[in-house]
């Protein structure tokens, strides 16, 4: 099947599913299992789940990756402590004697992601000094790198920020 652009080619759609599987529990693996094919939970035999989705169709390994992405993003929106919202608003990050300029992105209690070019590294430890619209004064926090991505970085704080 030609891709269109919009379309993913039937390689892509099997390597998804098998990324978004991987992310399973056992159980979870087991009750795919069960789904494709009810016949082999009632005797108790199991297939290998690469070999069940492949002998699928093509539309319904479609159909499938898109039941497996919606489960997959509520499983990982679940396994968030604390929800993002988005928020910009400039920030200036102190480390190892410098000083930065950069802009957040997203905030939560529990951390922040700020858009930077500048380079950072995991488990670098950073202080960020930035001002929320409804508190008159400067938040003044530390943190931890957690992530570090081309458009910047996600920021563990050191202590939860309450009512963000």
């Amino acid at each position: 099947m030609p891709n269109n652009g919009d379309e993913l080619d039937i390689y892509e759609v099997n390597s998804l599913l098998f990324q978004i599987i991987s992310f399973m529990s056992e159980a979870e693996r087991r009750n795919l299992e069960s789904i494709l094919n009810p016949k082999l939970s009632k005797t108790g035999h199991r297939k290998d789940l690469s070999s069940l989705i492949t002998r699928i169709s093509e539309a319904k390994r479609r159909e499938l990756l898109k039941k497996l992405t919606k489960w997959y993003h509520s499983k990982h929106l679940e396994l968030r402590e604390f929800p993002r919202r988005p928020f910009s608003t400039s920030v200036e990050l102190s480390t190892n004697g410098l000083t930065y300029s950069c802009f957040i992105q997203n905030i939560s209690n529990g951390g922040v992601f700020i858009h930077t070019d500048f380079n950072f590294n995991i488990d670098q430890r950073i202080t960020m000094i930035f001002s929320l619209s409804r508190v008159k004064k400067n938040i003044k926090v530390d943190g931890k790198i957690v992530r570090v991505d081309s458009q910047g970085i996600g920021v563990k704080f050191g202590e939860v920020l309450p009512d963000i």
